[in-house]
């Protein structure tokens, strides 16, 4: 047997068990009971709700945002924002493009908060935890049509909360 005979045998060896052991690494299925639905559920809805609450602070600290002159003048500057015609046809101020600036960036912030409770929320292994989440963003991935289980998990909460 040559050398270059027992390379290519080795290496045959190796793909065949390879191909096995992806094989059944494929044929896993993984059940989701109602249970999982309900929980990855809760956190869309307990997020939802903390979203709510982040956007409400939000409106809030706009009404009360000295330079900005309350939420109609937020929306027009907001409309123009970024054209300098339209910026220049509503006369924004220094006062109110600093003000707008820091809204913005007041924004980003509950953004943040609001991806970071929603991760907090996933991670915590007694509410879900990461492997149940990847398994049911797997699901719906592959089989778009268990997306309307889960909107209607979180409807029956949200009805159930009410």
């Amino acid at each position: 047997m040559t050398f270059q005979f027992r390379i290519f045998l080795f290496g045959l060896l190796f793909w065949s068990v390879t191909q096995e052991a992806v094989a059944q690494e494929d044929t896993t299925q993984v059940v989701l009971t109602d249970a999982d639905w309900s929980k990855y559920a809760q956190i869309e809805v307990m997020t939802s709700k903390f979203m709510a609450e982040k956007t409400q602070e939000l409106k809030d600290w706009i009404s009360t945002k000295e330079g900005l002159g309350g939420g109609a003048r937020y929306n027009q500057i907001k409309g123009a924002w970024g054209n300098a015609k339209k910026e220049l046809a509503i006369a924004i101020t220094d006062k109110e493009r600093a003000a707008y600036q820091e809204a913005l960036a007041f924004q980003k912030s509950m953004q943040q908060k609001v991806i970071d409770f929603q991760a907090d929320l996933i991670r915590d292994e007694k509410l879900l935890g990461l492997k149940l989440f990847e398994e049911i963003s797997k699901a719906i991935q592959d089989n778009p049509s268990l997306k309307e289980k889960l909107v209607q998990e979180v409807a029956r909460l949200k009805k159930k909360k009410v």
